[in-house]
């Protein structure tokens, strides 16, 4: 079992979830539109394994926050959206 993940907390229940709302809220203040690669920008924003991250970007997906899709060439992104990020 990973550590990281059932003692800090993982998705909706995350405690980083609101830091990971305006986080998105500047990203889109400042003009960001699509992010790619969201999962490792999380990881490396929060300092976190990619467990986490990924409940998180899952979490922030869930409450409208962005969608995460695919490029063309198999690479995550994902849409912010605007108004949404508080």
């Amino acid at each position: 079992m990973n550590t990281e993940t059932s003692s800090s907390g993982i998705g909706a229940a995350d405690p980083l979830l609101p830091q990971a709302c305006a986080w998105i809220a500047q990203l889109h203040a400042a003009g960001e539109t699509v992010l790619p690669y969201p999962v490792s920008r999380l990881q490396h924003r929060f300092r976190l394994g990619y467990s986490r991250a990924w409940a998180l970007a899952e979490a922030l997906e869930q409450r409208g926050e962005w969608t995460i899709a695919l490029d063309a060439d198999g690479a995550r992104h994902a849409r912010l959206h605007p108004g949404r990020a508080a």
